[in-house]
């Protein structure tokens, strides 16, 4: 009897089926969909994002930027080498092919499909952006075998095949964001879209701003690509308040906090900033004579001198000092700035302190360093000073200055924007042990701002006296500590070595096995004043790369070790001219590093 009443029930069911599509399929899960509307997938790729910080952990150091005593600093900046057996330095390659992915590959042809072109052009921004990071860090990569299925191992195509295609997605963004959507998008747009709320305009203005900075790191390769940096940056960003940054939820969770947060505890204490960066930022760059002793300071201040205050150095930087409760008291020595040598403890943390900080001592943090700050991905100022270096290097000199001071001002704006009043935290003595926050006002910093702009290094500077230098440096500073591109204009710039024939380092001439030989300082085509690298015969430096370097710099980051070296290794091993298995790989210059086509 129940055999009869079950075929009985499936017979009903085959005949409703004949004039009705409305029964529920048993092989979909409603609580497990395997296909959802893409505007709710562009959160967690947004989200994503967190692994440039991850990987800031090794090219901050490598930028000298970051100093202490983490493993980072000491493999990465020290050694200019690599963590063996890890994927340290692998998190944004891990970003683009896996939490990426074929999740973004999606969003952009599910979008096109259901003709929601601003959604698309919103992917395409995010794969050129993430893509172009990806190809400057690492140079080689696939691309074409990136999304293959089936394939049990991925060929390498070139860094210059990578760019060209960073390229081909930004411009493929705009002309998605030129046309009109076929759908009225659900109201969960604004909330997934972690960067501008779904603001089209903003995003077409982010596209351009890929393509300028893919196009200024390629202008070696060909002086063309200056014009289009120009036209690029002219099509971007307007003002301060078109910066792309992401947003975080920071509801008390690692996992919706600032990855340079209080919360994540991942700057802590073994990473502090660089004497280089707190020379620049207060006027202190070394005057290193021919022995490699300091002797007093160098001419060549090109950010501020000792006399100037440049505010930035407040937020930027961490200080020891205690907060003036009259702001107005603030002025050029108030706050006393110290810099972590490479490998040494760390002398002040980013929240002036020497020990990591506490919710009791820092709160959630402070500017940049906080758990809902958001993280830039890029800036007006950034911008501004690419088409600034792009006219200079055209002969167009008034113009470059004419960017210049907009970067500056736009960079002032970028940094007043992310203050949070500061508040004092006392002992049971009523003594001041701390800050939670930032130690000067939006009021004060926008007064200091002022007097600085006027000063001799931007707005009182006279144009005969501006120089490539000003720009590059003030572009350091403008980057600091967020942006992994800054690496890219180091090694443009081969880090300021002494170079040999044909425009490019040589063994002998840049560096031996000991030893790396800078241009002088008085040299007019040393862009980065004052910075050695640590193999440099000069005092506080002298450390020797890895031995497997034979005296080079690093110019690429390993690949991702468990992507790459456990499963690709083949592929791997067939570049030139040194395979990807070698140890001095991470010498191996990228494409946009050397002359010529």
């Amino acid at each position: 009897m129940r055999k009869i009443l079950i075929s009985f029930i499936i017979l009903l069911v085959l005949g409703f089926s004949s004039c009705t599509d409305t029964w529920l399929d048993v092989n979909k899960n409603v609580d497990a969909p395997d296909w959802v509307n893409p505007v709710l997938r562009l959160g967690p790729v947004l989200a994503s994002y967190e692994g440039l910080q991850y990987d800031l952990r090794a090219v901050a150091p490598l930028s000298q930027y970051f100093s202490g005593t983490s493993t980072y600093v000491s493999n990465f900046g020290v050694s200019h080498s690599y963590i063996a057996g890890s994927d340290a330095a692998g998190e944004c390659w891990r970003m683009s092919y896996w939490l990426q992915g074929m999740n973004l590959e999606n969003i952009i042809n599910d979008s096109r499909e259901l003709e929601q072109y601003r959604l698309a052009g919103i992917g395409l921004t995010v794969k050129a952006y993430s893509w172009h990071t990806l190809a400057s860090l690492h140079g080689d990569l696939p691309v074409k075998d990136a999304y293959v299925p089936g394939l049990l191992s991925h060929n390498y195509d070139s860094q210059e095949y990578a760019f060209s295609m960073v390229r081909k997605w930004a411009k493929q963004a705009i002309a998605e964001f030129e046309k009109t959507d076929a759908t009225i998008y659900p109201s969960t747009l604004t909330t997934s879209d972690l960067i501008y709320k779904g603001d089209a305009a903003k995003w077409k203005k982010f596209a351009y701003a890929v393509l300028a900075r893919n196009y200024i790191a390629m202008s070696k390769k060909n002086v063309a690509y200056l014009d289009s940096a120009i036209i690029c940056a002219d099509k971007s960003f307007a003002s301060a308040a078109d910066d792309a940054s992401l947003t975080f939820q920071a509801t008390g969770v690692s996992t919706t906090s600032n990855f340079f947060g209080v919360l994540r505890g991942n700057l802590t204490n073994v990473f502090g900033q660089s004497d280089y960066i707190v020379q620049v930022l207060t006027g202190n760059i070394p005057n290193y004579n021919a022995s490699g002793a300091i002797e007093g300071l160098s001419p060549y201040q090109m950010v501020t001198d000792t006399a100037t205050l440049d505010p930035r150095a407040i937020l930027l930087l961490g200080t020891l000092d205690t907060m003036q409760v009259d702001q107005t008291k603030i002025k050029k020595g108030t706050y006393k700035f110290v810099g972590t040598r490479l490998t040494n403890a760390v002398a002040c943390t980013f929240w002036g302190s020497t020990s990591a900080p506490t919710i009791a001592n820092s709160g959630t943090g402070r500017w940049l360093y906080r758990d809902d700050a958001p993280w830039p991905l890029s800036s007006y100022a950034e911008i501004q000073l690419i088409k600034a270096e792009a006219l200079f290097q055209k002969g167009q000199k008034a113009e470059a200055y004419a960017a210049f001071k907009n970067g500056v001002s736009g960079h002032m704006d970028f940094v007043k924007r992310l203050i949070v009043p500061g508040t004092i935290v006392k002992d049971s003595k009523n003594k001041q042990t701390s800050v939670i926050g930032d130690k000067i006002t939006s009021a004060r910093f926008s007064a200091l701002a002022t007097e600085y702009m006027n000063s001799k290094f931007v707005n009182g500077m006279p144009l005969a006296d501006f120089t490539l230098s000003h720009i590059m440096m003030q572009k350091y500073v403008a980057l600091f500590p967020w942006s992994l591109d800054t690496w890219n204009d180091l090694r443009r710039y081969h880090y300021d070595l002494v170079l040999g024939t044909g425009g490019i380092p040589a063994t002998g001439t840049s560096w031996t096995s000991d030893v790396v030989y800078h241009k002088l300082d008085s040299d007019p085509n040393r862009v980065y004043k004052g910075l050695y690298l640590p193999a440099a015969n000069v005092v506080n430096r002298r450390t020797k790369f890895a031995t497997a370097n034979l005296g080079s710099p690093a110019y690429r980051l390993r690949p991702r070790y468990n992507s790459e070296y456990m499963w690709n290794l083949p592929s791997l091993q067939k570049l030139t001219p040194i395979p990807g298995d070698k140890e001095n790989y991470v010498t191996s210059m990228v494409w946009f590093t050397t002359p010529g086509n």
